[in-house]
């Protein structure tokens, strides 16, 4: 092979080459054809007026040199309608990546909208869009309605079940009647040896067996294990006022409440006139001596 077939094959070489090559390089030096916006959080949400915060990538595909481009920004409603848009000038060598705040309109209703990004540059030949959506709702003290709903049920639910256990803690519970037989007790005395009954089983309710240990430490007064008053040697009215005091220390205000519901009950279900005229005068002692021995 001669010296001048040498040649012609060096120059078809380096012919393929720049057809290939040089084209190739010098659009992809120019062609940006590139962009990526994503949202900074998962779940997007902002108020009319603030700025939107999102993240751009601009990628140059290969090539090198320094590129001008030009980004549009434009919020869409959900059927494309264009609520607004800005637009600015970023410089690119081969890729970029910024955070860019887009400021929503302050009149823009709450619902769903999309931001569209779209770059555009000198001797484009594809379009380079990229969109993500977003959500628009009203602010109250700095919090969106639903944050406020999730909050003020929140607030509800723990207010409610701290009152239900202030309430089942200090509720006072049902008067208990007392069962006891009482018969061979004297007929002035029976309606106390029930109403003191009564006053010890429900306090036994809230205290256990120390009621029954509180009941047998006022003077004049005798109990059984079970809550049966078995003597009284005192003047009965005193007794349950005395009862009411001893309990007061324990239960605060709850003795008075279930002394008087006791003698309460006892008004509605006693037959005997002569009986509700005593437990009329025993509730009359308790709330006399209650104003100045217990504290509600």
């Amino acid at each position: 092979m001669t010296a001048k077939d040498w040649q012609k094959i060096f120059l078809v070489i380096i012919f393929i080459n720049v057809y290939l090559f040089w084209p190739k390089n010098n659009i992809l030096a120019q062609n940006l054809n590139k962009i990526e916006i994503t949202a900074l959080e998962q779940f997007q949400t902002i108020a009319p007026g603030e700025s939107l915060p999102i993240n751009i990538k601009l990628l140059n595909m290969g090539g090198s040199g320094r590129v001008d481009v030009q980004l549009a920004y434009r919020v869409l409603d959900v059927a494309n309608n264009l609520i607004s848009e800005e637009s600015e000038t970023v410089a690119v060598e081969t890729t970029a990546s910024f955070i860019k705040q887009v400021k929503i309109p302050s009149n823009i209703k709450p619902g769903r909208y999309f931001l569209l990004a779209d770059l555009k540059y000198a001797d484009q030949e594809v379009p380079a869009i990229a969109k993500i959506p977003f959500q628009v709702e009203f602010k109250f003290l700095g919090l969106f309605l639903n944050q406020l709903a999730i909050l003020g049920a929140i607030i509800s639910v723990g207010i409610i079940l701290v009152w239900l256990l202030i309430y089942f803690i200090n509720r006072p519970r049902k008067i208990i009647i007392s069962r006891f037989d009482y018969k061979k007790v004297p007929v002035n005395l029976k309606p106390y040896y029930e109403l003191i009954s009564d006053i010890i089983l429900t306090m036994q309710l809230h205290l256990g067996d120390k009621a029954v240990k509180i009941a047998n430490k006022i003077m004049g007064l005798r109990i059984s294990d079970q809550g049966e008053v078995l003597e009284i040697k005192k003047e009965p009215a005193e007794i349950v006022t005395l009862l009411t005091v001893a309990f007061q220390k324990n239960l605060n205000y709850q003795s008075l409440y279930i002394s008087q519901k006791a003698i309460s009950q006892r008004l509605k279900i006693s037959p005997s006139a002569q009986d509700k005229a005593e437990y009329k005068k025993t509730a009359d002692l308790v709330s006399n001596v209650a104003k100045f021995f217990i504290k509600k």
